[in-house]
């Protein structure tokens, strides 16, 4: 029995043994209230139709338009049904049973009739007689019947009669003489078909497809006149821009064919040789039952075309045609163009494909994004950069076997990209030119050059780019902006936060004698500053640790990125990041290039916990290396991740050693001559830090009145010959608190509160006996001995986050101090805490506030008997980072008193610009 059935099921869905045709559709206009049109009745050979969100019922024409409306107390309409004195209304979905209920032609409620479980989702409204039809979607079952059509009294309002349905989710039904016609929709991988169900017979009697072949147009209303099948669906192809369309059947034509092609949307020709033709094969199907006659066949373009192009052009049911759709471009660049395809299918009258094409040059090609540029007014000795685009235009492969100007004073950036250079056709490479005006006798003078580019592009003449600038002496007050710029979007995530987590110094990466600057970044990335640039900022090199959702972290702390010595031989300081977040990576990255020489994790994992700090000072290994602790986080519960120390090898990041701890967390970890100690904690009290000795092997612990997130070593404060340790503390009684322990035993040396906090970093000064710390509210500098205050700052009394030893300013101030508050602010400070400069990032509340701030070695040499101090670089919460200048004194530290900016003032720009003599 099962076998019989199963041959009736598909004999009624896979042939369409109904002669039915689609004779016309109408889309109703793109509207909101339109897109919800459902239930669907005749009244007086006119059609209505309601709506699911517009609490109305619109008069339509039987060619979609609309004609009239008027509102109803409801914002369903499920199913739609006229009597002869009012409409009837489907609700939506009611657990217990739907409701109808009947309106007259003003939209006031008349009637009611409330149904029983068997009815708890219904859809589609008839009249037949003294009463109605109703299918339903709910309840369904998995076995024929799949759901049921009812008829409810008009009278009684008791159901009377019912019928099985193939479908599960009916949608849509109305009635043909004694034959019940019915939608179903896919909204349980059903096909959307159109059934007819002959009461006489009592069994199904024809089948076909709804008008999608996509079987993807949600059906929805019916409705017959007595000569035509109206049905409300989607509009024909994919759900993008998806309006309601109005179907117009006849059920005894001759069959309705249906065009589609291959590909369905959009064919790509590619690249062709400008005058030349290049082409595509374009399939046209007809998967309908009737034939399809092709009327034209046209293009918005005339550099399209499609051969053969004979019309009328008949393909028989079930039949397909290939054609060739050609481009023939007369210019450089891509190209677009409509083909419509014009035929008796009544569903998609206009099928519509989308041709693309690119015109592209013969032989290789050089084109470049620009043919001249001015740096403007720069400061003398600086180094700008200036990147700029060369394209392949070509079809063939483009080489560039060098680069050259006259003069020293530009030249190629070839760090990681030495000549000769290939680019592939129709592809682009950034190169950077540097300006560096490097002798005092160019001052105030245009200085010009031009590059030219070496290659065998057929247009080699075009390989030429002029450039200029004005070299400007620059004899700097305290603060004067050098250069600035903001953090570059990470196109591999769609929320950038560009807040700026730590920032160090490093020593000359590209070889113009003055420092760089590394900075880590919210949205993932490790980049190198040029130190020596003037006015705007250029980013040397990038490192990535957020190209996928799947590995992706950024650097969660200051002191979880460290510059090193040089690893891979080059001469350079290399840096070291450990990640958080889904990475969880430990990378050693070339200084010089910002390559990885090593990295330590595990890419498949993503729970076992951050690297929240790094320590680079010490060779454990005895390999005349310094090697690597890296601070691993762990999880709570059931998965606890690594919850270790690791010590790595610096030229290779093998495991040296571990010190597991049974805490999840883990935080600041240092070397310490006879070994090392990690701040770690439950996520709440009880807080340690534990000593290990350079065998990974725990030696103390210390208990702490509070998370410990930074720690430095720092000389013997208690005379017992060994190093010891200051700690801040971000929580306890003492709010947040330093913390003097002993290096040897983990015994508490002294601990002194400093009022209100947040997470801090401590810096220590260069005599190794005296240091200050981010984190309280007020700025303190504090003798390591026994934590007694040296003098205090009271800054804008909000947050301090970041604090550091600068270097000299102004000369008398050899080791002043700067430091980054929450309220936006970045202070400038002598060595006896007086406040020289202020700068604010702006007034946007916590979004703009001074995240981070390190020193950078003097980098504008001066002229005269005068010498420039180092300067300060700070970056922002929101992505900006700025350098400013720490002053100029005389040679013999004769300082001129007016160097000294006033206290409280405020830069909130660069004015006056010392580059622009209009200022």
């Amino acid at each position: 029995m099962k076998k019989i059935f199963f041959f009736i099921l598909i004999s009624l869905i896979s042939a369409d043994v109904f002669s039915q045709t689609l004779v016309g559709s109408y889309p109703f206009p793109l509207v909101n209230r339109y897109n919800s049109f459902y239930g669907m009745t005749l009244k007086n050979d006119t059609l209505f139709v309601g709506s699911g969100t517009a609490s109305s019922i619109y008069k339509i024409s039987k060619t979609g338009q609309i004609l009239d409306s008027f509102a109803v107390p409801y914002n369903f309409n499920q199913g739609l049904a006229w009597d002869g004195t009012g409409f009837w209304i489907a609700s939506a979905f009611r657990s217990g049973g739907a409701r109808i209920y009947k309106v007259d032609r003003f939209g006031a409620r008349m009637d009611s009739i409330y149904l029983d479980p068997r009815a708890e989702g219904i859809a589609g409204l008839v009249r037949d007689g003294n009463g109605m039809w109703f299918c339903t979607y709910y309840p369904d079952f998995p076995t024929y019947p799949f759901a049921k059509a009812y008829k409810v009294d008009f009278t009684t309002k008791q159901i009377v009669d019912s019928i099985p349905l193939y479908g599960k989710q009916c949608q849509g039904i109305t009635i043909k003489g004694d034959t019940i016609i019915y939608v179903s929709d896919n909204f349980q991988s059903d096909q959307e078909r159109i059934y007819g169900y002959r009461k006489a017979v009592g069994d199904t009697v024809f089948s076909f497809a709804a008008p999608d072949p996509d079987n993807d147009c949600d059906p929805r209303g019916m409705a017959w006149d007595g000569q035509n099948l109206y049905l409300i669906a989607n509009r024909i192809g994919n759900n993008i821009g998806q309006f309601r369309t109005l179907y117009k059947y006849t059920l005894s034509g001759a069959g309705n064919p249906t065009i589609t092609t291959l590909p369905a949307t959009s064919l790509n020709i590619g690249n062709v040789i400008i005058n030349q033709t290049g082409s595509q094969n374009l399939q046209i199907n007809n998967v309908g039952t009737a034939p399809l006659i092709i009327s034209s066949r046209t293009f918005n373009n005339p550099r399209f075309s499609i051969t053969p192009n004979n019309v009328p052009d008949t393909i028989n049911a079930g039949q397909f045609k290939i054609y060739n759709v050609n481009f023939s471009p007369i210019a450089f660049g891509n190209d677009s163009a409509v083909l419509s395809i014009a035929s008796n299918d009544g569903g998609t009258p206009i099928k519509t494909v989308r041709i693309y094409g690119k015109g592209i040059q013969n032989g290789s090609f050089i084109s470049m994004s620009a043919t001249n540029y001015n740096y403007g007014n720069r400061r003398i000795k600086s180094l700008s950069g200036y990147t700029f685009t060369i394209t392949n235009q070509g079809s063939a492969p483009l080489q560039i076997s060098g680069a050259s100007f006259n003069s020293p004073y530009f030249k190629v950036d070839t760090v990681g990209k030495p000549f000769p250079i290939q680019i592939d056709t129709q592809r682009t490479y950034q190169m950077r030119v540097w300006f560096n005006p490097s002798e005092f006798g160019l001052l105030n003078t245009i200085v010009r050059d031009t590059l030219k580019i070496n290659s065998n592009a057929v247009n080699q003449s075009a390989g030429v780019l002029t450039f200029s600038g004005t070299p400007r002496d620059t004899n700097s007050n305290v603060g004067l902006i050098w250069w600035e710029g903001v953090v570059p979007d990470n196109p591999f995530t769609s929320a950038d936060d560009l807040s700026i987590k730590s920032l160090k110094q490093i020593n000359d990466v590209n070889g113009d004698g003055v420092n760089d600057i590394i900075a880590t970044t919210d949205n993932y990335y490790t980049l190198c500053f040029n130190g020596n640039a003037s006015v705007t900022a250029d980013v040397l090199w990038a490192f990535n640790t957020g190209t996928n959702n799947n590995n992706s972290g950024s650097v969660p702390y200051d002191d979880a990125m460290q510059v090193r010595t040089d690893v891979d031989g080059d001469g350079i300081q290399d840096v070291v990041i450990g990640c958080a977040g889904g990475n969880e990576f430990v990378y050693t990255l070339s200084g010089r290039t910002g390559k990885v020489i090593w990295a330590y994790g595990d890419s498949i994992n993503f729970s076992n916990g951050d690297i929240n700090g790094i320590d680079v000072r010490k060779d454990y290994n005895g390999d005349g290396v310094n090697d690597v602790l890296a601070s691993a986080s762990g999880q709570e519960g059931a998965t606890p991740g690594r919850r270790t120390v690791f010590c790595l090898n610096g030229i290779n990041g093998n495991v040296i050693f571990q010190y597991p701890l049974s805490t999840p967390f883990l935080y600041s970890v240092i070397s310490m001559p006879n070994g090392g100690a990690i701040a770690n904690n439950n996520n709440g009290g009880p807080y340690f830090v534990n000593g290990f000795n350079n065998s990974g092997v725990g030696t103390w612990t210390f208990n702490s009145t509070g998370n410990i997130y930074n720690m430095k070593q720092i000389n013997d404060i208690n005379g017992d010959g060994q190093a010891d340790i200051l700690a801040y503390a971000d929580s306890g009684i003492l709010f947040g608190s330093m913390t003097a322990i002993n290096g040897a035993n983990g015994n508490l040396i002294w601990r002194k509160g400093f009022g209100q906090k947040v997470f801090g970093q401590i810096s220590i000064f260069p005599d190794n006996i005296s240091s200050i710390f981010s984190g309280p509210r007020i700025l303190y500098k504090i003798d390591n001995r026994d934590g007694a205050e040296i003098w205090n700052a009271t800054l804008d009394n909000t947050y301090i986050l970041g604090a550091a030893i600068v270097g000299r300013v102004n000369s008398i101030f050899p080791d002043a101090v700067a430091a980054t508050t929450l309220g936006n602010k970045v202070y400038i400070l002598s060595s006896t805490g007086q406040i020289l400069f202020t700068y604010e990032f702006g007034s946007g509340g916590n979004s703009t506030a001074a995240e981070r701030v390190t020193g950078l070695k003097n980098i504008n040499p001066m002229q005269l008997g005068m010498n420039n101090s180092d300067e300060i670089v700070a970056g922002s919460r929101d992505g900006r980072i700025i350098c400013f200048s720490g002053g100029w004194y005389l040679e013999g530290n004769v300082n001129p008193v007016s160097n000294v900016i006033p206290d409280k003032f405020v830069l909130s720009q660069n004015y006056p610009n010392p580059f622009n003599p209009e200022t």
